[in-house]
């Protein structure tokens, strides 16, 4: 069975926020901030195929916010 574009792309923010700079060590709290920011990302690119393009979106996602 093939895995939904939202669980690749809760992957993708789960191995994100696990970096020190983000500073959350709570693993609960980590957990549910990934799942809502995988939401808003999945409402702006839906076709996620695999994990290497979540991880892909996500990169490029967060490359925009620093401009």
């Amino acid at each position: 069975m093939s895995k939904s574009a939202m669980k690749y792309m809760v992957r993708a923010w789960n191995k994100e926020l696990k970096k020190p700079e983000w500073m959350m060590g709570n693993k609960k709290h980590r957990r549910a901030c990934a799942r809502d920011f995988a939401a808003t990302s999945i409402e702006l690119d839906s076709d996620i195929i695999n994990q290497d393009v979540a991880d892909d979106r996500l990169n490029e996602e967060l490359l925009d916010w620093n401009e």
